[in-house]
């Protein structure tokens, strides 16, 4: 099994059998030596997720790639939470 095939089959494992849930905001947080973000739906938390620092950065750095490759295959710029409340 090649990796790329390995890596679909672990994605199709955690959507069969992870929690599934849906964020429209978040809140983050920062500890000496963990982080952790509170997943929202309209303003309730729903999920918290905590993690070390090297997984926070590794994760914000792949999200950000992630965005990057959508809007220059689309051409579309992906606005911020920052962005649409016009901060």
């Amino acid at each position: 099994m090649s990796d790329l095939e390995h890596l679909q089959s672990l994605v199709e494992d955690a959507f069969m059998e992870a929690p599934l849930m849906y964020a429209n905001g978040f809140i983050n947080g920062l500890g000496s030596t963990d982080a952790y973000t509170v997943l929202q739906t309209n303003g309730r938390a729903v999920a918290v997720v905590n993690m070390s620092l090297p997984v926070a950065k590794t994760l914000g750095q792949g999200l950000l790639a992630m965005i990057a490759a959508y809007e220059q295959q689309t051409g579309e710029t992906v606005a911020t939470l920052d962005q649409i409340h016009g901060r």
